[in-house]
C-alpha cells in the first residue's frame, strides 16, 4: 500500500512543473539536442553510398533532374525549418505554460511522447492524403517516380501548417524539449526507408514498424497501394483503423497525374496550390470553393469531370483520354498522308497475332495496322536500350511486315524507352512524351506486357482503334477512339471510349 501510494505521489508531482521563463529560450534550445544535425553526415553518406551502387548496377534508382529536384526541395525545406524553429519552441513554451498540469523535464516521458506523437503523425499523414488542402502541403513527397534516399529530402516548405495535427500532444503537457527531441526522431526515422536497397525484413517487423517494404507501398500509385500504410514509425495505427497493405508486386512510384517538370522546386512544392486556385477562380459559389479547397483529391477529379466532361483536367497524363486522344489524331493525320489503305466496310480489321505482339493501333476505313512488339537481340535477350519496336502489317501487301519510316520514328509511332531496373522500363510515344507506359512482367505468366495508368489502376493495354467517317486527306473526322484495355488484376476488359 504504502509503495503504490509513494508512486502515485511521484506520478502527481510529475506534472507540477513549473512555468517557463519565456526569455530562457535558448538555454531550452541548449537542453534540445539538435538531433538531425547531428546525422546529416551520415545521410548525405548513405545517399552518395546508394547513388553509387544504382550508377554502377543493373538497377537504376536515380534520374538525373528527378534527383536535382529533390536535393533542391530538401535545400529549401532545410532553409524554412531554420527560420520556423524558433518560433515552433516559442509556441510550445506557449502551450506548456498556459497548462495547470504541465510534466517535469524527464527523459522517461519521451517514450509516451513518441509513441503519441506516432499516433498524431498517422492522423496528419492520412488526412493529408483525404483533404486538398493538405494534400497541397504533401504532395511534392509524392511526386518522385523513382524510389531512394533523396525522396527524404522531398519534404514541403509548407508543411508546418500540419503542425495543427499534434497541438493535442502538446495539450498533454510533455516538456517542450521532450516534445521536440520526438519531433526530431521521428524525422529521422522515416529517411531509412525510402529505398528499394532494403527487402523484406522479418515478419514481426514488416507487421509493426515502418520499413523500407511497407513504405514503398505508401508511394505506390497502383489501386491496391493508393492510401494506405500511413504510419512513420509503428504500424500498429494502420492495422487499428485498416490502412495497411503488404507489398506485393513492385509499387510505380509517382502521382497519378506525373508532373512535367521535375527539377524546379517552387513547382514541386506550389503546384497543387496554383491548380486549386484555378479551381477556386471557376468555381460557381462559396460551396464549390470550399469544395475545392477541402474536399479530397479523389472526389475533386470525379466533380470536375461530372461538371464539364468534355474538360478532361490537362495535367492527367497516365492514361487520360484528352492526352491520347491527341497522340492518336497526330497519328492518324501522319498515317494518312503516309499509308492510306483502304478496306471494304464489309470486311472486319484483322487481329494481329505473334508471341512477342504488346498492343497494335488500326483505325477504319484503313487495314494498315501498327503493332509494337518485343524487340529481342540475336543473342535471344531483350535489347534493353530499345526493349520495343513498332512496325506495319500492310494487309494489302499480303500481310507484308514494313519498318516504321524515320519520320514515323521521329513525329508519330516512335517510342523513347528507359530502363527502370528490375526488367521494367518506361515507354513513352514520341507524339506525346507526357503519357508514360510501363514494360513490366505479369506476376501471373511472368511475360512482359504494356501498362498504363488510370486513376491509379494499372491496365493492360491491348488494342486501340480510331474510328473515322468522311473529313479530308488532311483533316479526317474522327468519329471515335476506342481504348481496348483490361484490368491487370482481373483480366476483365475495359472499353474505354473517346467520342471527338
Amino acid at each position: 500500500m504504502a509503495t503504490t501510494i509513494a508512486i502515485w505521489t511521484d506520478f502527481v508531482a510529475l506534472f507540477g512543473a513549473a512555468r517557463i521563463d519565456i526569455d530562457s529560450i535558448a538555454s531550452i534550445q541548449e537542453k534540445a539536442p539538435n538531433i538531425v544535425a547531428y546525422a546529416l553526415p551520415a545521410v548525405f553518406l548513405l545517399t552518395i553510398i546508394e547513388f553509387i551502387f544504382s550508377h554502377s548496377g543493373d538497377h537504376k534508382t536515380y534520374e538525373k533532374k528527378e534527383t536535382l529536384g529533390s536535393l533542391l526541395v530538401g535545400l529549401g525545406n532545410l532553409i524554412v525549418n531554420i527560420l520556423m524553429k524558433a518560433f515552433l519552441i516559442y509556441g510550445a513554451i506557449w502551450i506548456y505554460n498556459l497548462l495547470p498540469w504541465r510534466m517535469e523535464m524527464s527523459w522517461w516521458t519521451l517514450i509516451p511522447c513518441f509513441i503519441l506523437y506516432d499516433c498524431c503523425s498517422y492522423w496528419s499523414h492520412r488526412i493529408s492524403h483525404f483533404n486538398r488542402f493538405f494534400w497541397a502541403t504533401h504532395v511534392v513527397h509524392h511526386s518522385a517516380e523513382h524510389y531512394n534516399l533523396t525522396v527524404a529530402f522531398r519534404q514541403s516548405w509548407v508543411q508546418h501548417f500540419k503542425t495543427v495535427f499534434f497541438i493535442p500532444l502538446a495539450m498533454l503537457g510533455f516538456h517542450p524539449v521532450v516534445f521536440l527531441v520526438a519531433s526530431q526522431l521521428s524525422t529521422l526515422y522515416q529517411f531509412w526507408v525510402h529505398t528499394e536497397a532494403i527487402g523484406k525484413l522479418n515478419p514481426f517487423i514488416e507487421k509493426y514498424f515502418g520499413t523500407p517494404s511497407n513504405h514503398r507501398v505508401h508511394h505506390g500509385s497502383q489501386a491496391k497501394y493508393l492510401d494506405k500504410n500511413f504510419g512513420a514509425t509503428f504500424m500498429v495505427w494502420d492495422h487499428l483503423f485498416g490502412t495497411f497493405q503488404y507489398e506485393e508486386e513492385k509499387p510505380v512510384y509517382g502521382l497519378t497525374t506525373p508532373l512535367e517538370n521535375k527539377t524546379n522546386p517552387f513547382v514541386l512544392n506550389f503546384h497543387e496550390y496554383r491548380d486549386m486556385l484555378e479551381d477556386v477562380r471557376k468555381s460557381d459559389g462559396i460551396r464549390e470553393c470550399l469544395f475545392f479547397i477541402f474536399a479530397s483529391p479523389g472526389k475533386i477529379y470525379l466533380h470536375k469531370l461530372k461538371r464539364d466532361p468534355q474538360q478532361q483536367p490537362e495535367r492527367e497524363s497516365s492514361g487520360h483520354a484528352k492526352a491520347t486522344a491527341i497522340i492518336l489524331m497526330i497519328m492518324l493525320l501522319l498515317n494518312q498522308m503516309l499509308n492510306a489503305q483502304p478496306v471494304p466496310d464489309s470486311h472486319p480489321l484483322p487481329t494481329p497475332t505473334g508471341k512477342n505482339l504488346l498492343f497494335f493501333l488500326q483505325r477504319t476505313p484503313d487495314a494498315n495496322t501498327v503493332i509494337y512488339e518485343l524487340n529481342y537481340r540475336e543473342d535471344g535477350t531483350l535489347d534493353p536500350e530499345a526493349p520495343v519496336k513498332g512496325s506495319w502489317i500492310r494487309y494489302e501487301e499480303q500481310s507484308k511486315t514494313k519498318e516504321l519510316s524515320s519520320i514515323e520514328k521521329k513525329f508519330a509511332y516512335g517510342l523513347k524507352c528507359k530502363a527502370l531496373g528490375n526488367d521494367q522500363y518506361e515507354i513513352r510515344l514520341v507524339a506525346y512524351k507526357k503519357m508514360p507506359m510501363y514494360l513490366l512482367k505479369s506476376g501471373t505468366d511472368n511475360k512482359y506486357h504494356i501498362y498504363i495508368k488510370d486513376e491509379g489502376k494499372n491496365l493492360l493495354l491491348k488494342r486501340v482503334f480510331v474510328k473515322v467517317n468522311g473529313g479530308s486527306f488532311w483533316f479526317p473526322k474522327v468519329t471515335y477512339i476506342d481504348l481496348i484495355t483490361a484490368n491487370s488484376e482481373t483480366g476483365m476488359e475495359i472499353l474505354k471510349r473517346i467520342n471527338i
